[in-house]
């Protein structure tokens, strides 16, 4: 009898500092909702600003191709006498403009094929520098470069 009573008392003893242990080390307290949205805070400001520096570029090639389309369409409407790089810098910085391309950030270059005649082709190349999307205080920071060419045929082939 003496032996069955020791042996209940020991084990309640250590049923009791198990579950005194378990209660002091109880992992399953706190509080979910803060865990879930601090997580997903975490994950989700670098996906969106990903994306944002993904649409940024998309714009930026948008800008270079209308800039050099716009730019060599003027170019071919202009009387030979009147061609300048000047008339073409300024289309292509109206058309950039329209994709959030500031006229700094573009750079043009018209080349003919040899002496600019009116039967010559009319290459003009627009470069467009893509800046960080969100950082406006960082000028010159940009992460990205997009250049576009476009051809046209000056004079009777029009």
């Amino acid at each position: 009898m003496q032996s069955s009573k020791n042996r209940n008392s020991w084990y309640q003893t250590l049923r009791h500092k198990i579950t005194s242990i378990a209660s002091v080390n109880n992992s399953e307290e706190g509080n979910a909702m803060v865990e879930f949205i601090g997580l997903g805070f975490m994950l989700m400001v670098p996906t969106i600003y990903f994306l944002l520096s993904v649409f940024a570029v998309q714009s930026g090639t948008m800008a270079a191709h209308a800039a050099a389309d716009q730019a060599a369409q003027t170019i071919s409407n202009q009387p030979l006498d009147q061609m300048n790089s000047q008339t073409a810098q300024q289309a292509a910085q109206f058309a950039a403009r329209d994709y959030g391309i500031e006229p700094e950030n573009l750079r043009v270059a018209v080349s003919c094929g040899n002496d600019c005649s009116q039967s010559d082709s009319i290459r003009v190349s627009t470069t467009v520098q893509v800046q960080l999307p969100l950082i406006p205080w960082v000028r010159g920071a940009s992460f990205a470069e997009v250049s576009s060419s476009s051809f046209v045929w000056g004079g009777r082939y029009r």
